[in-house]
């Protein structure tokens, strides 16, 4: 009697361990279900960001329902969505203010032509093209003679300015800041103040016009001499012969923008511009080891599908 009493309390002691057995996997099971249920979330959600910040427009189908969405950024990033996108967040980066006319844009035609193209990033400061205007638009032909948009006329009359002498001061700067990222807070001048090249000698205004790496008056001499204002502007090449700036001798505005572009002041700026398209601000310190993947493409592959396809494709972008 003693046996079977201990052999039906070790039955009895079997039953419950058998029902958290039980429980235990299906603990597990739902877990499990709950893992790839986050999983799909996850994917869902980078699939949403992916193509909003590439192509603004939702997700298709096929996108949102890829288990990995990162894996068809370069897909994206070839779309005529995204190069119609990225020509106009640059052009509204590099330009002032909006215009209230289509023909009056060359960046943004040129952007786009280049882009859709696959030609080098470059071609949109240094490309020998044309951007002329037509009924309603601007239409980009070749011309060895151009200088990517900073030698067509629209450009060149949006930012002639109203130097006395002639000089494009303004244009100058455009092209500083467009290349490099250059920001500089103009100082507001006075009723009666001298707004010619003698005047500008004197501080505060000399250290920005004349004695800093981007000597706006220097640069300015490298430019076309303007001639007139407003609609009836018109331009010659300029007669100030050589300058000495960035550490050369340039003798015109392509030596210029030539050397500008071969800096890293260029490519560190352009890739600037890649974090204000993908996350609508400028980089941070953290994000340095991507930063250096956009830099890094850039200067491999030339074009800026390739920079930003680098941003897009690492796994910070959809955390």
């Amino acid at each position: 009697m003693v046996a079977r009493k201990t052999l039906f309390s070790v039955l009895g002691l079997a039953v419950p361990l058998v029902t958290v057995g039980v429980a235990l996997l299906s603990g597990s099971g739902a877990r499990a279900a709950d893992a790839a249920g986050d999983q799909k979330e996850a994917a869902e959600r980078c699939a949403v960001r992916l193509s909003i910040a590439l192509t603004g427009k939702s997700p298709s189908d096929a996108l949102m329902s890829a288990a990995s969405p990162q894996s068809q950024t370069d897909a994206l990033v070839g779309s005529d969505d995204f190069a119609e996108r990225y020509a106009r967040f640059i052009n509204s980066e590099f330009n002032g203010g909006p215009s209230g006319d289509a023909t009056n844009d060359p960046v943004y035609y040129l952007a786009k032509h280049v882009i859709t193209n696959d030609k080098p990033w470059s071609d949109l400061f240094l490309g020998g093209y044309a951007i002329d205007a037509t009924d309603d638009a601007m239409e980009v032909t070749d011309d060895p003679e151009g200088l990517g948009y900073f030698r067509t006329t629209a450009w060149g009359k949006r930012y002639a300015g109203n130097e006395p002498g002639g000089l494009m001061i303004s244009a100058g700067f455009r092209i500083l800041s467009n290349t490099t990222g250059l920001t500089l807070t103009p100082s507001v001048g006075q009723p009666g103040d001298d707004r010619t090249a003698t005047g500008r000698m004197n501080q505060p205004c000399k250290s920005c016009h004349f004695d800093s790496w981007y000597a706006l008056d220097t640069v300015a001499k490298l430019l076309p001499a303007r001639k007139g204002t407003g609609d009836t502007v018109t331009f010659t090449a300029t007669k100030e012969g050589p300058q000495k700036l960035l550490g050369k001798t340039l003798s015109d505005d392509k030596d210029l923008v030539s050397t500008l572009v071969d800096s890293d002041a260029w490519r560190f700026n352009q890739c600037r511009e890649v974090f204000r398209f993908l996350y609508g601000r400028p980089e941070n310190q953290c994000e340095s080891p991507v930063f250096d993947k956009c830099v890094d493409a850039l200067t491999a592959q030339k074009t800026i599908r390739a920079a930003v396809a680098a941003v897009a494709k690492d796994g910070s972008f959809c955390q």
